[in-house]
């Protein structure tokens, strides 16, 4: 279970706050975002659900742009922003969201909203136990708030945007309110961090994305195109273990860890094997733990590869069988079509046949069925050996459950992932849907000894389609995304 919360706000300690801070000159930089923001149904995926207030910070950062979180405005319909020193409010629009670090860039098309807006500058990345200033409009209140904390702590950390990456993050100790995500965090006249997300369930323990992660965004989208982080695409173990070290023919001074997998379609997908040792990345020794020194903090091995940008190249140190060698390898996107994280402004996809609800896993479906379902573990199963044992398999197929109709009477299949059809593998949801498009009788299996087949007959259900769906208001039978490659 996670315990974070997407929602940094205030930092604040007692004392003077806001020291040594020009607040006539943040008035100019940070404003308040009103957003109104409609998600999806994943258990019904035909309709949307109502649309809801939402709200957060952004802060000016020059060329017409403000800066905040993804999550403050994800899944947004409208967009406002109003600055401290006037009444009115501004649509303003998204230039480049980054679910996976959990950034935004918007604009706003009236020219007049950034008269006498002063940007502000990005510093480094400050050292523990310094004092940083945290900017921004939590709830209670309209008034710009200006509050103080202290860095307790700097490492890589799970991102809840998506609550599959893992950034290096800033953590403050500070008395935490919910109101202000995007807003900036200041050391020194210059923005050391984004406000971003708390610790559940704990006192005084909030976090903020740092400078770097800020500058590898603002540097991908200079092309007009997010691209986002790539992905080295392995599974480790360390070499702390003697025997192990001598049974790989590892010598002593040697540090490395032992490769244990590579995830197909990553950027190490066909090139580095089982059992062999990765020594060091682009020349930065990987010790025996799994981290690497990086300015004298050690780090986990992914911060070498998340300073890179998709399509660099990277030289892997390995040793393979008692030979040492360099391995080039060209970084991308784990681009596998079932991602492991929240996905957001995508339609998911579905297929209504028969009264039957088909849709694919993902962890937005999950968390709409319940992690108690079984759906967790074949979420987790699929990257961990589903992957492998099936190859060519990028998605998997839900049964999600049965509209109740005369002609489904009895059958009550619901949260049961599908393993065949007509013997054949779906390969990812459009090859299922293609698969029961050109059977005039299917026979689906599902994983599991404990569920029956499903049989369909094409002209069976031409007779009740449309009823059923007249019945529960399903406008089309399915959505199919665009083929991704």
């Amino acid at each position: 279970m996670r315990y974070l919360w997407p929602c940094l706000l205030v930092l604040a300690l007692p004392g003077a706050a806001g020291a040594n801070v020009d607040l006539d000159a943040l008035k100019a930089s940070v404003v308040q975002v009103e957003v109104t923001i409609q998600g999806e149904d994943y258990f019904s995926p035909w309709m949307r659900p109502d649309p809801e207030g939402s709200g957060g910070s952004a802060f000016f950062i020059g060329d017409g742009r403000l800066m905040t979180n993804a999550h403050v405005v994800s899944n947004a319909r409208i967009i406002r922003l109003k600055r401290p020193d006037r009444p009115e409010k501004y649509d303003a629009r998204i230039l480049f969201i980054a679910h996976d670090c959990d950034l935004a860039l918007l604009t706003v098309d009236d020219k007049t909203f950034f008269e006498g807006m002063k940007p502000l500058a990005f510093g480094a990345t400050p050292a523990l136990r310094s004092q940083v200033t945290a900017v921004g409009y939590p709830v209670g209140g309209r008034k710009l708030s200006i509050t103080e904390g202290v860095v307790s702590r700097i490492e890589l950390h799970d991102y809840v945007h998506t609550g599959a990456d893992r950034h290096l993050t800033i953590q403050v100790d500070a008395a935490i309110n919910p109101g202000n995500s995007g807003g900036p965090v200041i050391q020194d006249d210059h923005v050391v961090g984004v406000a971003f997300q708390t610790q559940f369930f704990s006192q005084n323990i909030g976090y903020m994305i740092p400078t770097p992660v800020i500058r590898h965004f603002l540097k991908d989208v200079e092309d007009g195109t997010y691209h986002g982080y790539p992905l080295l695409g392995v599974r480790t173990g360390n070499l702390e273990n003697a025997a192990l070290r001598e049974y790989l023919g590892v010598p002593d001074g040697e540090t490395g860890v032992l490769i244990l997998k590579a995830l197909p379609f990553s950027s190490t997908a066909g090139i580095l094997e089982r059992n062999d040792v990765l020594h060091a990345v682009d020349g930065i020794p990987v010790e025996n733990d799994g981290t690497v020194k990086v300015d004298g903090e050690f780090l986990e091995l992914l911060y070498v590869v998340q300073e890179k940008h998709v399509g660099d190249t990277i030289i892997l140190k390995i040793r393979r069988r008692g030979e040492v060698m360099d391995v080039p390898v060209a970084l991308k996107k784990w681009d596998v079509r079932m991602p492991d994280g929240a996905e957001y402004e995508v339609r998911p996809e579905y297929l209504v046949l028969g009264g039957h609800v088909f849709v694919p896993l993902s962890s937005g479906y999950v968390g709409a069925a319940g992690w108690r379902s079984d759906l967790g573990y074949w979420l987790n199963e699929f990257y961990t050996s589903l992957i492998d044992e099936r190859p060519g398999v990028e998605q998997l197929v839900v049964l999600s459950r049965t509209l109740q109709h005369d002609s489904t009477r009895y059958q009550n299949y619901a949260n049961v992932v599908v393993r065949t059809v007509n013997g054949a593998a779906p390969k990812d949801f459009r090859h299922f849907a293609s698969l029961l498009d050109g059977a005039e009788q299917a026979v689906i299996e599902f994983e599991g000894v404990n569920v029956e087949p499903l049989l369909l007959d094409r002209e069976k259900i031409a007779k009740v389609q449309k009823a059923i769906l007249d019945t529960y208001g399903i406008k089309e039978d399915r959505y199919l995304r665009e083929e991704q490659r």
